[in-house]
């Protein structure tokens, strides 16, 4: 890369755009003390619809911490329990397996790029390296969803959290409402089938990629798609903004799945085979497959033109394709 100290612009021969360089403006946060859930929620710290990022596998019924708490601020969470990046611009909080020393870069082609302990550049959005040692490598994924405080302790109070004390640790930052002027400088042209700020779920499978469009949907959808060869299935819930994907086959059995709007809200999805309701994190609560999980697919919330600059062949799902109550 040759950088331009005093634009902070670098020339990006591995990318069609500039990138932007600016890593004085957010400081990443590192090991930040733990508790659980339902302790937190006592403090009355945290708002019912904070957002918030989920990790849906391993121990304690996985876990959660709300953006404007630890995210918002440092953009970058280097942690045991995942290293998380989030990119208001590309509309997307990304999770991946633990590692430490990584921190915020600037901008390319609209997103965020991180730096990682060896100088290597990465894409935030999809975990690759595009410069340095690390080039061609990419971060490993962790199963996680984005959606609010109050839905997640609802499914699971006894999950982990961050802990906060009383206010006096990390500095609350309000989520932007509006991209930056760097995203939007280092964009570029984008695939013109959708609006760049379309929101939809990415979806990635081996040498695969899908979006599925989240607007317009109705307040319970799902979809049945193969991605990359692979039989998957996308929920979506109106109501916290969730969507999130998984494999669609179970025991050697692939499963259909559709919204069913006489369902609890904590389970707003059954599958046709065995009407099994499952949650949003892919867990069967009531029926034959209670106790069972799905496998979590490679999935991300965010929006068109950030999906795009990294997944340029990627697919369009249909969204008339979406399976509701109405098409047992």
């Amino acid at each position: 890369l040759c950088f331009h100290p005093s634009r902070g612009v670098a020339d990006d021969p591995a990318g069609s755009q500039e990138m932007i360089v600016r890593p004085e403006l957010f400081s990443a946060l590192t090991e930040p003390p733990c508790s659980y859930c339902s302790t937190q929620q006592l403090k009355g710290l945290i708002r019912p619809d904070d957002r918030v990022i989920a990790w849906v596998r391993g121990a304690h019924n996985g876990g959660a911490f709300p953006l404007r708490h630890f995210l918002a601020g440092p953009r970058v969470v280097n942690d045991t329990y995942g290293l998380f990046f989030y990119d208001p611009d590309g509309g997307y909080v990304a999770a991946y397996r633990k590692d430490y020393g990584y921190r915020f870069h600037g901008w390319r082609n609209g997103i965020m790029v991180v730096q990682g302990p060896d100088g290597s550049l990465w894409s935030a959005l999809s975990g690759r390296c595009f410069a340095g040692p690390q080039q061609g490598n990419s971060l490993h994924r962790v199963p996680a969803i984005v959606t609010n405080w109050q839905y997640w302790l609802m499914l699971h109070p006894e999950s982990t959290a961050y802990d906060l004390f009383d206010g006096q640790t990390y500095q609350v930052t309000e989520l932007p409402t509006e991209r930056t002027a760097e995203s939007k400088t280092t964009m570029g042209q984008v695939d013109e089938r959708l609006n760049p700020d379309a929101q939809m779920l990415g979806v990635h499978v081996d040498s695969g990629a899908t979006a599925f469009v989240l607007d317009e949907l109705p307040g319970r959808a799902c979809f049945n798609a193969d991605v990359g060869g692979q039989p998957v299935t996308v929920f979506w819930y109106a109501r916290t903004g969730t969507a999130v994907a998984f494999h669609r086959e179970l025991d050697g059995r692939t499963l259909t799945f559709y919204a069913d709007n006489i369902s609890p809200e904590t389970a707003p999805i059954k599958d046709r085979e065995t009407g099994t309701r499952w949650t949003l994190a892919g867990r069967g609560i009531d029926g034959p497959l209670r106790g069972r999980e799905l496998k979590w697919v490679d999935s991300l919330q965010c929006r068109w033109f950030a999906w795009s600059s990294e997944y340029r062949n990627s697919n369009i799902h249909e969204s008339r394709e979406v399976q509701t109550s109405k098409q047992k």
